[in-house]
Formats: C-alpha cells, sequence, structure tokens
C-alpha cells in the first residue's frame, strides 16, 4: 500500500493498510477539486475452480451489470480515463453488512409483533410485516449511504501493465 498518497498521515494509513479493501475503478469525470470514479459490481462467480459451470453464475449472468458511481476528492491529479484503486475500511463495509440484514429482519418482526399483539388477523401481521421489511430496507439503505459516502478512500493511480513489444530478428 503507498504511505506517500495519505497527505503524510501515516499512522492513520498504517492504520487502516492491514483492514482496508481494495477495489479497481476508472474516473469519468474529473475536476481539480473531485473525481467521479465508477467501479464494476460484481458477483464473486468466475473466481473458484468450477468458473462458469456452476448454476450461480448461471443466474448471475442473466442479470445486466451495473456500475457504482463514487465522487471522491482529487488528491492525486487524476483526469479522466485513469484507472485507480480505491479503499473501503473493513470495518465500514461490517457495519454496511449488519445494517442491511439486520435491521430490516428486526423492523418486520417488530411490526408483525405489534400488529399480532393487538389481536388482528393472520393476514394483517402478514402484511404489516411486509410493510416492516420494506421500511427497514428503506432506513438501512437511507444509512448505508450516509455511512459510505466519508469512508471510501482514493489509495493511488493503478500503475499501467507492462507493455509488449514486438521484437523482429533477421536471420540472413
Amino acid at each position: 500500500m503507498n504511505i506517500e498518497q495519505w497527505d503524510g498521515n501515516e499512522t492513520i494509513m498504517s492504520a487502516y493498510a492491514e483492514y482496508m479493501l481494495e477495489h479497481n475503478g476508472k474516473v469519468v469525470e474529473a475536476t481539480p477539486a473531485s473525481v467521479l470514479i465508477e467501479t464494476e459490481r460484481r458477483s464473486a462467480c468466475g473466481h473458484c475452480s468450477v468458473g462458469d459451470r456452476c448454476g450461480t453464475s448461471v443466474i448471475a449472468g442473466l442479470f445486466r451489470r451495473r456500475a457504482n458511481h463514487v465522487r471522491l476528492d482529487n488528491s492525486l491529479s487524476l483526469q479522466a480515463g485513469d484507472e485507480v484503486v480505491i479503499g473501503i475500511p473493513e470495518h465500514l463495509l461490517l457495519r454496511a453488512a449488519l445494517w442491511a440484514y439486520m435491521v430490516p429482519l428486526i423492523f418486520m418482526i417488530t411490526f408483525a409483533l405489534v400488529v399480532a399483539t393487538t389481536g388482528h388477523s393472520d393476514l394483517y401481521v402478514v402484511l404489516a410485516s411486509v410493510v416492516g421489511l420494506f421500511n427497514g430496507l428503506y432506513l438501512a439503505r437511507v444509512i448505508h449511504a450516509r455511512t459510505m459516502a466519508g469512508g471510501i478512500v482514493l489509495l493511488r493511480k493503478k500503475s499501467p501493465g507492462p507493455a509488449t513489444v514486438n521484437i523482429e530478428i533477421n536471420m540472413r
């Protein structure tokens, strides 16, 4: 990890260096103050030994890939088209997973229990649980957007890969 690109604040970077998840992205818009980075949402399919021969990868292939966009400070003087590496602290990702799974579940159960204890029929309990689920999903999405916005950092500009050189040898 490149510590020099964190504005000289080496203690913060070294504290997060071990727990930072990295993701590649491409700059689609750049100003002197900020950059808009596009990352592709991808599944884990294709990364195991089975590859594209399993059912999960077939189902994942049915859905189009969506790009995520994130706006960050342009601390590296980037231009449109540059390949970059962004980092997400692991604790933020764990917190987002907790919000995404637990909050909707808690809302669903709470709404169902409140309606069930008031003596309503099972139909109303089911409807209340669905309403609670959707309210929990909405709240989780709002909280997730606020939490992740300040945690994603621009780590470094991705170095170009090795160049290919064609060598022609004339044997006479």
